[in-house]
């Protein structure tokens, strides 16, 4: 189905060149015409055809707003065209509206060599990090650092490449003496989000901010009165509406920026600073658990 809505709606109406501020073509409201869409559904087509490919930078949240509809209305037409939500819309979308290897990341072109791609790569993970240097505040950091060293448990959530970060943190923290809990399957995570109280924090990894199980346990965790501390992507999404404390991470404008390895990279470093925040606080128990974690592991080193 999803090829099939595509070659009337996008590809119709996709450019030769590649114009970023294109506008698009009058052919995109004929044919998304012919799906019968409600009243709101044709806002969302008013909106896209005013506004060429520009949405594709936007999260839910600030599509919805702009095109003047609910995130549910978004939704639901995303899922009339036969998508199983806005992030699988969007990425069928830029797969027909941007160039190949624009949608893998925009600073990289088919001629580059290797030297060039190199160089690209190491520039785009800095300007990552740089930027979301810029968007910290230091006493947001600091807030979200004392609530790690007074909770009686904190349970960090995430889904595939958010897990693995939440793994590390895992890691991290627990050297420094904090109680650290991870699941890595979804049942024990809503499992464990049921059980949180006051007293406990969760911290949710999303860079989408839109990731339905994690979603559900932030909304578990607030129900039983843990403070939560979302890390998802910079704008306006259902994770940063929702949790106590948002910290944003920067990433490059491509379909897969959840997967970017610039944003991992900038996820790992707020949680390095975290860890250094928190351990700082009371340095020398931090200290103490570090040389026994060490002790501990080192059995197994030569």
């Amino acid at each position: 189905m999803h090829d099939c809505l595509l070659s009337f709606t996008f590809q119709a109406v996709r450019p030769k060149k590649y114009d970023r501020g294109r506008v698009m073509d009058t052919r995109f409201e004929e044919r998304a015409a012919q799906v019968k869409l409600t009243q709101r559904e044709k806002k969302i087509v008013e909106f896209m055809s005013q506004n060429g490919d520009s949405f594709l930078s936007d999260t839910i949240t600030e599509f919805a707003e702009k095109a003047g509809v609910s995130e549910a209305t978004m939704v639901r037409f995303c899922k009339h065209l036969g998508y199983k939500g806005y992030q699988d819309f969007k990425v069928h979308a830029a797969r027909e509206m941007l160039p190949q290897e624009k949608q893998f990341n925009p600073q990289l072109n088919r001629e580059d060599d290797s030297a060039m791609i190199c160089s690209k790569v190491f520039n785009s993970e800095l300007s990552v990090l740089s930027r979301t240097l810029l968007e910290m505040d230091v006493k947001v950091l600091e807030e979200v650092a004392k609530s790690l060293k007074e909770a009686s448990r904190v349970v960090i959530f995430g889904t595939g490449g958010s897990l693995n970060v939440a793994k590390d943190a895992l890691h991290k923290f627990m050297k420094i003496g904090l109680m650290v809990y991870v699941y890595e399957d979804i049942d024990l995570q809503l499992m464990a989000a049921s059980l949180l109280r006051e007293g406990d924090v969760a911290v949710l990894i999303s860079h989408s901010g839109s990731n339905l199980r994690t979603m559900k346990c932030l909304e578990l965790a607030k129900e039983g009165g843990a403070f939560t501390v979302a890390l998802t992507g910079l704008g306006r999404n259902p994770m940063s509406k929702a949790a106590d404390i948002t910290l944003h991470i920067a990433s490059e404008k491509t379909i897969y920026q959840s997967e970017s390895v610039s944003t991992r990279i900038a996820q790992l470093a707020v949680f390095d600073t975290l860890a250094a925040m928190t351990a700082f606080q009371d340095y020398e128990r931090s200290n103490e658990a570090a040389m026994a974690t060490r002790r501990a592991t080192s059995y197994g080193k030569i």
